[in-house]
C-alpha cells in the first residue's frame, strides 16, 4: 500500500513524504518506508 504523510525525521525535521508499508498477514507485522526525495522539497 501507498499514502501520504506527514513524518517527522531523526534531527526533528518536519516534511511530507510519500510511505510506502507492507503488512505480513497472520502475524501483525509491518514495514514502512519512506520515499525520497520527500514531497516538499524542490526539485
Amino acid at each position: 500500500m501507498k499514502g501520504r504523510a506527514t513524518v517527522k525525521l531523526r534531527d526533528g525535521t518536519i516534511r511530507q513524504a510519500e510511505v510506502h508499508w507492507h503488512e505480513a498477514h497472520g502475524i501483525g507485522r509491518k514495514v514502512l518506508k519512506l520515499k525520497r526525495p520527500f514531497l516538499d522539497e524542490s526539485r
